[in-house]
């Protein structure tokens, strides 16, 4: 079955958003998606909802939601970093460098080592005031994941890409908890490590 959907103004994308998590159910498993148009993110949606697999969906959602955060902040140094100091760090005459990023095991001196989505939608008081971000709701592909899914893309920071992937993967919430309390510990101990030698 094919359902054509034609999106071309503001209430129509609206009606769309809203029915999203009906046409991620079961009911709409063997529906082809077709939209003729390029209007606002319903591409990157249309295709989600073509891809019939769980985990490539979710691969797809997760990998396209950092591509959008990358393009639109492209080009800009939104941290305002000079000599490995963001603009808060340079304000305050502090010693730590990489912002915010300082308390994560996958910074580098050429920046983040992996693709980490929560750590992506996260921007400081003074970046909100400089910049305008992307936040979690104004990214409408990721309400095609499930409740859980949205929680773990929230809050798991300092993660490499592959393990939120395999925590986005599994079924249950109580092994990806596991995972994300074992790897806050880790970090943490890193981040006494490396600081208090």
């Amino acid at each position: 079955m094919k359902k054509y959907m034609n999106i071309n103004n503001e209430i129509n994308y609206k009606k769309f958003i809203k029915r999203l998590y009906i046409y991620r159910s079961l009911l709409y498993f063997n529906t082809t998606f077709i939209c003729n148009n390029d209007y606002k993110d319903v591409k990157y949606i249309v295709h989600a909802l073509n891809i019939k697999s769980r985990r490539k969906r979710i691969k797809y959602i997760y990998d396209t939601s950092c591509m959008m955060i990358n393009n639109r902040n492209k080009n800009i140094n939104i941290c305002g970093f000079i000599n490995n100091k963001c603009f808060v760090q340079r304000k305050n005459n502090s010693n730590n460098c990489n912002g915010c990023c300082r308390l994560c095991i996958y910074q580098s001196s050429n920046g983040c080592t992996t693709s980490n989505l929560a750590c992506k939608l996260f921007n400081c008081s003074e970046v909100k005031k400089r910049f305008e971000v992307y936040k979690f709701n104004d990214i409408n592909l990721l309400k095609l994941l499930s409740l859980k899914n949205r929680i773990i893309v929230k809050n798991d920071y300092f993660s490499k890409r592959e393990d939120v992937l395999r925590d986005l993967y599994c079924i249950g919430i109580i092994i990806p908890c596991i995972r994300l309390i074992y790897r806050l510990v880790r970090n943490y101990i890193y981040y006494l490590k490396n600081n208090f030698e």
